[in-house]
């Protein structure tokens, strides 16, 4: 505004003294006061360019933006020749002003391939790029194209940051959350075992009784909100002490993970294989009536008694007798239910063995 009020000054006093005598006579004066105003002009210039540090503006502005920015920046031109490059990029490349001012980027970059195939190619981009190197670094290029009024090229800037430090601590980070994460799946995987290896008989890999518990509890309550019938059979495997007597207590292991096998062979899915103790085992079969519990129990006496198990070269052979039961005709509890299938077992047993019964039968 002080300029523009320098300039315009002496030119309004020329015109005034110029016209002012034709339009207003009155007001004609006897001499030009241009030259005088030349003197209010220039103590205005003075101000303007001075006072203001005009001269300051440019030099300020590049020292300001281009040498204190922390990447590597550099102006090439509309022929791709370096015209500029602030004091990081000086200090990366190990060159001079002077050695890089006017250069042609080929020389320029020489060690950095990748940098001239990028701004060479594209007048605009952001990415990031490898350079090669003791150790190689990563850098974030972006390249910005300067264009005219008239839409030309006038050249671009390239802005390159050092992003090598952020991409080892991404990498870092990466490879710990990777780590975390194995270990948090081995962490659950124990876990899961463990709870596994809680419900499960070591030696039988059948549920044990802790298992059995709470699923018949809950099998009961399922059932008696859906009004079905849950069968329970319980099993003894006969003259089991005479397997330890004869063979030792592996050969009885052996048997009763030949029983074990057997099940789960020849069992549902939905049927739950339980190792009650000793040599007794309970199979609890959802959604079952008692009618088909009893035949499912007599179809396995009758194919295990014709199976065999082998042991140390030697076919055995086993039998068991079993007792079956079924929720609501026999209990309304799962202790119920047990108590009355083992009391069907116990009948089995004191009518010879070998054979499977029903409660109240």
């Amino acid at each position: 505004m002080i300029l523009v009020a320098a300039v315009l000054i002496p030119l309004l006093v020329n015109v005034f003294y110029q016209f002012s005598p034709k339009i207003i006579p009155a007001l004609s004066v006897s001499f030009d006061l241009t030259p005088v105003s030349f003197t209010l002009t220039a103590f205005l210039l003075s101000i303007g360019v001075f006072g203001l540090r005009l001269f300051d503006l440019i030099p300020i502005a590049r020292h300001t933006v281009l040498e204190h920015i922390p990447e590597m920046v550099f102006v090439v031109d509309a022929h791709d020749r370096v015209l500029d490059a602030n004091s990081v990029a000086q200090k990366v490349l190990g060159k001079s002003l002077d050695e890089i001012i006017g250069k042609d980027p080929l020389e320029v970059f020489r060690e950095w391939p990748q940098l001239i195939n990028r701004f060479l190619t594209a007048n605009e981009t952001h990415e990031e790029i490898q350079i090669s190197g003791d150790p190689p670094r990563t850098l974030e290029l972006t390249v910005s194209a300067l264009y005219n009024q008239f839409k030309q090229l006038e050249g671009r800037v390239i802005v390159a940051h050092d992003v090598t430090e952020h991409k080892w601590l991404e990498n870092d980070l990466k490879y710990a959350n990777e780590v975390l994460s194995n270990q948090l799946d081995e962490i659950n995987k124990l876990r899961a075992d463990l709870e596994e290896q809680a419900i499960r008989d070591p030696l039988t890999n059948a549920y044990n009784r802790r298992y059995l518990a709470e699923f018949l509890d809950n099998e009961i309550a399922r059932a008696e909100r859906e009004n079905t019938p849950v069968s329970v059979v319980v099993m003894d495997v006969d003259n089991f002490k005479q397997f330890n007597d004869i063979y030792g207590h592996k050969c009885g292991d052996v048997v009763l993970q030949g029983i074990t096998n057997f099940l789960n062979e020849h069992s549902r899915r939905g049927d739950v294989i339980c190792r009650y103790g000793g040599e007794e085992f309970v199979i609890l079969m959802p959604h079952v009536s008692l009618e088909v519990g009893f035949e499912r129990a007599e179809m396995w006496r009758q194919d295990f008694s014709e199976s065999v198990i082998d042991y140390e070269g030697m076919k055995l052979s086993a039998t068991f007798s079993a007792g079956v039961a079924t929720f609501p005709q026999h209990g309304a509890t799962g202790d119920a239910i047990l108590q009355a299938a083992d009391h069907a077992l116990y009948k089995s047993k004191d009518a010879g063995k070998n054979r499977v019964m029903v409660y109240g039968h």
